[in-house]
């Protein structure tokens, strides 16, 4: 179901996003993702910057972002499906295209990379420039392992796990 849109206006138009919850087929139940952190923080208004500018220096680019959606959107539909494969080469395909917009950088890569023998996908989250990456897994333990051998800090998550909630009373 949807559960929030947003708008924004850019100097292209208006553009539109939601978020939707997928429930979660029993088949997705032993996997797990693994957030590895770079220890760098950076800044997600000059990410988008960097974008921007890279769009309007390349407006070939342009066609890089609408795969990227293309992407997300199969990915949804593999977990939708319980194909945890699915969604893991979904991952990766993000990836690449993430990396050829310039938002990837070698401290998340070298994460990203020692996750990857471990993982079904990995992928930077967030807004790129350091900072995190995430990994789809049925193994957590070996790839949060191979994560912090190169320098990276971690936190594990059972997929589906619940998340913060408000409770009344």
């Amino acid at each position: 179901p949807l559960l929030k849109t947003r708008a924004l206006s850019t100097p292209d138009g208006v553009r539109f996003w939601a978020v939707h919850s997928v429930p979660l087929p029993d088949a997705l139940q032993d996997t797990s993702l693994v957030i590895g952190w770079t220890g760098i923080h950076s800044s997600t208004a000059e990410m988008v910057s960097m974008v921007a500018d890279l769009l309007g220096r390349d407006p070939s680019k342009q066609s890089e972002m609408e795969r990227i959606g293309q992407v997300a959107r199969m990915g949804v539909d593999a977990l939708r499906e319980g194909h945890a494969e699915g969604v893991g080469a979904a991952m990766e395909m993000c990836q690449v295209l993430l990396s050829s917009l310039g938002v990837s950088s070698p401290d998340l890569d070298r994460l990203i990379d020692a996750a990857r023998p471990h993982s079904l996908g990995t992928k930077l989250t967030g807004a790129g420039g350091g900072g995190c990456m995430i990994a789809l897994t049925t193994d957590p333990r070996r790839c949060s392992e191979a994560i912090e051998m190169v320098g990276g800090r971690t936190i594990t998550s059972r997929i589906g796990a619940p998340g913060v909630r408000i409770e009344s009373g």
